[in-house]
């Protein structure tokens, strides 16, 4: 068991404990737990209450589900394109589970019902089922379609435009971190490339980039939209008084 799981393990049975406590339990203490502790925290795996030394440290209990959600979104291209139930794709090879439906031609036999042959259906065809259960869904925005991540990014920016005064702070409250819990609707820079990893989480090239005034790094929109997500999402910039069709 590496020390993140000793950790969230020990937090998850005792909730409310502080680093005293922890140490005493795991045998983590000093910096290692700090900048543990704090990676979770920005995970999302945990929650904090207090201050300094006096901070105690709790299990998110929506951790797992927003994780479920939103890592399995990937990036805008992957968002549509959700990964079908039994089946496990692989770079050159679709494997198939047992019992799930089959995206390429697979021969087989007829199934035999009384004393007549049932024809299955062509595999093009279940191909064309399994497409047809992808979100693909566009939204119309000042006469322009958008996916679900291209959309958020150009609210957020036309927010910006028409509130050229506005704070970092005041943009966050706009759209606030609840609308996407793990990353946040957007962040700055630097923090943007931390969160993504070796993922691209957020929408990172130059162009992609927004400047807000008198702030220093220019922000970046992150890209991990479920069709669940970007109702709640859209519902706040109607909101605000912009027109998603």
């Amino acid at each position: 068991m590496n020390t993140n799981e000793q950790v969230l393990d020990f937090i998850k049975a005792n909730p409310n404990s502080n680093k005293a406590a922890i140490t005493a339990a795991t045998g983590i203490k000093g910096l290692p737990l700090f900048n543990l502790l704090k990676k979770m925290l920005a995970d999302g795996q945990v929650t904090s209450a207090g201050d300094g030394n006096n901070a105690t440290y709790s299990l998110n209990e929506n951790y797992t589900e927003v994780k479920a959600s939103e890592e399995n979104a990937g990036t805008e291209e992957q968002n549509e394109q959700a990964e079908q139930p039994g089946v496990i794709a692989t770079d050159e090879v679709t494997e198939v589970q047992p019992g799930a439906v089959v995206k390429t031609e697979v021969k087989e036999e007829p199934a035999i019902v009384g004393d007549e042959v049932k024809k299955e259906e062509p595999a093009a065809e279940k191909t064309k089922a399994i497409s047809s259960t992808r979100d693909n869904s566009k939204y119309k925005f000042n006469g322009v379609e958008y996916g679900k991540g291209p959309l958020v990014r150009a609210v957020v920016a036309a927010h910006i435009e028409a509130h050229n005064e506005i704070s970092f702070k005041d943009l966050k409250l706009a759209f606030p971190d609840t609308l996407m819990k793990r990353f946040g609707v957007f962040a700055i820079e630097a923090e943007a490339k931390k969160l993504s990893g070796n993922k691209p989480r957020y929408f990172l090239k130059p162009e992609q980039m927004i400047k807000i005034k008198g702030q220093k790094e220019p922000i970046a929109i992150c890209n991990q939209w479920t069709a669940a997500l970007i109702e709640p999402f859209i519902k706040v910039a109607k909101e605000l008084g912009y027109k998603i069709k």
